[in-house]
C-alpha cells in the first residue's frame, strides 16, 4: 500500500462555479477560501504530513483585474483570523512564492502566522502565493550562483517540502500550470471534473484510496 506524505492541489475553478451558479465570479473565490479548511481537515483525518495548495499563480498577480486581485486579497489578509484553528490542529504554516510582491497587510500575517506556527508538526500546511515553477527555478539560479556552500535544491522556496506523491488538479482541466516543476518529477497526478469549491472530503479521500492501488515504480 502506498503512503501518501505529500499531497498538492491546484485550486482550480472557482469563477467558472460561480458562473454556473450565475453568481458573481468573486463569490466562486469566496465559497473556495472557505473550503480550504474543509480540505485540511480531511488531510487531518488522513495523517497526511504535507498538504500544498496553489493558490495564487504569477501569471494571476500580472493578468488578473485589479478589482478580482483586491477581493483575492482581502480573503488572504483574513488568514491570520485563523490562527485557532492552525494551533488546534497544530498546522504548521509556510508559504511558497514571492510573497514580496504582496501588499504589506498580507507579508505581515503570514510572518506572523508562520512564526506563531513554526513548532507544530501534525500537518505542514502550506499556500503557494504568487508563485511559479519557472520562476522558483529562475530565482534559485540566482541564489546558487551567489552562494559558495548551498546546493541547488536548498536554494528554492520549496526546499523544506519532499516531493509531491499526489497532485490533484479540480476545474476540469489537464495540465499543471507551471506549478511545483521540480517536486512533481514522479507524483501520481489525479484530474476531477469538480471545481475547488465544490470539491468535498469524500473526493480528497476517494482519490486517496486510488493512490493506494497504484504501484509505484520510481524507473525501476
Amino acid at each position: 500500500m502506498n503512503d501518501s506524505k505529500h499531497i498538492a492541489i491546484i485550486c482550480d475553478g472557482n469563477r467558472t462555479w460561480a458562473r454556473l451558479l450565475d453568481k458573481n465570479p468573486f463569490f466562486g473565490h469566496t465559497q473556495g477560501a472557505k473550503n480550504i479548511k474543509n480540505i485540511v481537515k480531511a488531510a487531518i483525518k488522513n495523517e497526511i504530513s504535507y498538504l500544498t495548495l496553489f493558490l495564487l499563480s504569477t501569471e494571476n498577480l500580472l493578468n488578473r483585474s485589479k478589482e478580482e486581485l483586491d477581493h483575492l486579497f482581502s480573503l488572504f489578509s483574513k488568514l491570520i483570523d485563523y490562527k485557532n484553528l492552525f494551533i488546534e490542529n497544530q498546522i504548521k504554516f509556510q508559504t511558497v512564492g514571492d510573497i514580496s510582491k504582496l501588499p504589506l497587510n498580507i507579508i505581515e500575517s503570514i510572518k506572523e502566522l508562520k512564526e506563531i506556527t513554526k513548532d507544530f508538526k501534525k500537518l505542514n500546511l502550506t499556500f503557494a502565493v504568487n508563485y511559479g515553477g519557472r520562476d522558483e527555478i529562475q530565482r534559485a539560479a540566482q541564489k546558487f550562483k551567489d552562494s559558495d556552500s548551498l546546493k541547488f535544491e536548498e536554494c528554492m522556496d520549496s526546499s523544506f517540502l519532499p516531493d509531491i506523491d499526489i497532485m490533484i488538479r479540480t476545474g476540469g482541466f489537464q495540465r499543471i500550470s507551471n506549478f511545483l516543476l521540480w517536486k512533481l518529477a514522479y507524483a501520481e497526478i489525479f484530474f476531477t471534473d469538480k471545481r475547488w469549491p465544490e470539491f468535498t472530503p469524500d473526493d480528497f479521500e476517494s482519490i486517496l484510496e486510488d493512490y493506494k492501488k497504484i504501484e509505484r515504480k520510481f524507473g525501476k
